[in-house]
This record gives C-alpha cells, structure tokens and sequence, in this order.
C-alpha cells in the first residue's frame, strides 16, 4: 500500500509542468519579497539581488545533476520522482537563472563605472558568458522546436556534457567564494557541500554501475583480472 508521501510524489501538483509553475512561482516571490529590502538604487544592493537570485536557483541545478545517480544508488519514490521531473527541475534553474541575467544588465546598465571598477573581472566572464550559453542551448532543446535541430547524439552531448559543465561552474563559484573572500554566509558552506554531495553520488553511481559490468557481463571479469 503506497504511503502517504509517495502518493503526494506521484500526484499531478508535483508533476511535470505543474511543479516546474509551482517552484517558479516560489522562486518569483522570493526575489519580488526580496527586492524592497535591498536599495536598487544603489550598485551594492543590485548585486545583492544578483547573489539571492542564485541562491534560490542552484537548488535545482544540484537536484537534477544528482536525480539519476540518487535513483540508481537509493531506488525509491523520492529518488524516482526526482527522476521523473529532472527536465523540469533544470528549467526551474534557467528560471531563476533569468532573474540573475536581469539583476545582471541593471548592474551594467544602471551602474557601468562601478560594474567596471568593483564587479567586472576576466574570469567571472570567461565563466558566466559560456555558461548562459549552454544553459540558453540546454533550454531550447528542452522542447521538441529545438530538439528537433539536433541528432539523438548531439541532444545527448549537449544535455551530458552541459549539466557537468553547469555543475562545475555552479561549484567552483561557491569554492572561489569560501576560499578567497571574506564575507562567507552559512548559505555558501551549504551550497559548497551539497555540490560536492552531488558530484560524489554521480561518482559513486558510476563506480557502482562500473562494478556490476565487470562482474555480471560474461568475458568482463576475465579483462579486468588481465589488466
């Protein structure tokens, strides 16, 4: 008999489009709330906003890199609901993504000397701009309009290899911040940790699904041992 939770898991709110509305109208509302305690007149407080619009996307970045591995190493309603919503709670990562390109170009556009005396540097470009644009890539063959340009091997390398990518740039960022910066907030330890957290069960779900290769396909076991 399925419990209560699994039941909420399976149920059409927390579904597919449903809970992709649902978490970015959260994430909407967290930024609007947001907005009148930071001075947006001012440079510093639209940097600010820049910050917190990260902080409520990264979540579903580190939940979609991790769904599949979850499901394989911890099988269960959880791990496959995750599963099940990866594509959506990706889109939920470009969504909050927005509000960060917008606090982004208000911060170019409405305070370019400070943007190019405090806050531009080389290696914030060279990380940001090829991110959003695989993100930008990755969004758009979400649906069938873009998929429809690539090939099944294409759309695979892009959505492989994006994820990845975007992880690391995710990662490094909170690494970059622990390590060289001063203002630390318990929220960059969390976000630091769960994105190791998320790359250590990608690995270990690979070194598991490696294991079971060698032992249960015939001739497998007999080329490790030789190698």
């Amino acid at each position: 008999m399925p419990t209560r939770s699994a039941s909420i898991l399976t149920g059409k709110a927390f579904n597919g489009w449903r809970l992709f509305w649902l978490i970015t109208a959260a994430m909407c509302v967290a930024v609007a709330l947001a907005m009148p305690a930071a001075d947006l007149a001012s440079p510093l407080g639209v940097s600010a906003m820049i910050q917190f619009s990260v902080r409520v996307a990264v979540p579903w970045l580190f939940l979609a890199f991790a769904a599949s591995s979850l499901a394989a190493l911890f099988p269960g309603a959880f791990s496959r609901w995750l599963l099940r919503n990866r594509r959506f709670l990706g889109l939920c990562f470009a969504a909050g993504m927005a509000w960060q390109l917008l606090f982004i170009l208000w911060l170019v556009t409405g305070h370019w000397n400070y943007y190019l005396n405090e806050a531009y540097s080389y290696f914030d470009l060279a990380v940001q701009v090829p991110g959003y644009l695989v993100l930008i890539a990755m969004t758009a063959t979400s649906f069938r309009f873009g998929r429809s340009r690539l090939s099944a091997r294409q759309w695979k390398a892009l959505h492989k290899g994006g994820i990845y990518f975007l992880w690391a740039v995710v990662w490094s960022t909170y690494w970059y911040e622990l390590f060289y910066y001063d203002d630390i907030q318990p929220i960059d330890y969390a976000y630091y940790w769960a994105g190791f957290a998320a790359w250590g069960v990608r690995v270990a779900a690979w070194g598991g699904k490696r294991t079971w290769r060698t032992v249960h396909v015939p001739g497998r076991a007999a080329d490790s041992i030789a190698k």
